[in-house]
């Protein structure tokens, strides 16, 4: 009898002991698929992030130096117009530093502060935003037009700051790489999709301009990020992105981006 009961305790302490194995495996495993979703959210926002800083800095930076050239050129015989074009670089150094300022405090919340009072950040980009790109463009030198079709629609967060980077990178490339004296941004609201398109002559006393026949005006010369971020972002969002020459001489980069 006793043999009996002291097989059948064996037999308890070795299934107890192999379900406690079992669950400790399994905890592992949990711990170990979690390190590889944190490792890869932490890779995805540091990209993103890599993104809005690019974008960020290339807009605003070129349109200072262009903005300082042109100061210098004017000085000291045209003191009024060079006026102007300090103006300008002090607006475009305070809309970089705010932007900066918005990244770094995403940046600076520490882990597990969710229902913390938020930093003190300048609010994200958005299309309603447009306006103010396009007129640091045209105090550029540049001639552009903004066209909307069919019904605006309100865009989710993700798609709306998408829009507005592509529209900021691309007209910031005209700037900065064509001779473009006219460029035009299109926005197409149609069921289910945004459409965002800008197109540049490429005709204008552009800076640094790129051959036509070695690609896109839109495009930087100097291998930057500029269309690999739009590239991105428009990939994020469960788009597609197109850039290439369009007829009559013009180059474009064209997103559409789905809007439910």
């Amino acid at each position: 009898m006793l043999e009996f009961v002291t097989a059948g305790m064996a037999g308890i302490i070795g299934r107890a002991r192999r379900t406690h194995l079992q669950e400790a495996e399994a905890r592992a495993e949990h711990a170990e698929v979690r390190d590889r979703e944190v490792a890869l959210a932490a890779a995805q926002e540091r990209t993103r992030i890599a993104r809005e800083l690019h974008d960020v800095v290339a807009h605003h930076v070129s349109l200072i130096a262009i903005q300082s050239d042109a100061a210098a050129t004017l000085l000291p015989g045209q003191p009024v117009q060079a006026q102007k074009h300090v103006e300008i670089i002090g607006q475009a150094a305070r809309e970089a530093l705010a932007e900066l300022r918005r990244l770094l405090g995403v940046l600076r919340v520490p882990a597990g502060s969710a229902g913390r009072q938020p930093p003190d950040t300048a609010p994200v980009p958005s299309v309603s935003q447009l306006s103010r790109v396009l007129e640091r463009v045209r105090k550029a030198g540049i001639d552009v037009d903004l066209r909307v079709e069919g019904s605006p629609a309100r865009l989710a967060p993700g798609v709306d700051l998408t829009v507005y980077r592509i529209v900021q990178e691309a007209l910031t490339n005209t700037v900065r790489h064509s001779r473009a004296a006219q460029a035009a941004v299109t926005l197409r609201y149609e069921p289910g999709y945004v459409t965002v398109s800008v197109t540049d002559t490429g005709h204008g006393p552009g800076v640094a301009a790129r051959p036509r026949g070695t690609g896109s005006t839109l495009a930087s010369p100097s291998g930057g990020f500029g269309l690999a971020g739009m590239a991105e972002r428009v990939a994020s969002c469960g788009g597609s992105l197109t850039v290439g020459p369009r007829q009559a001489g013009e180059f474009a980069v064209t997103a559409r981006l789905p809007a439910p």
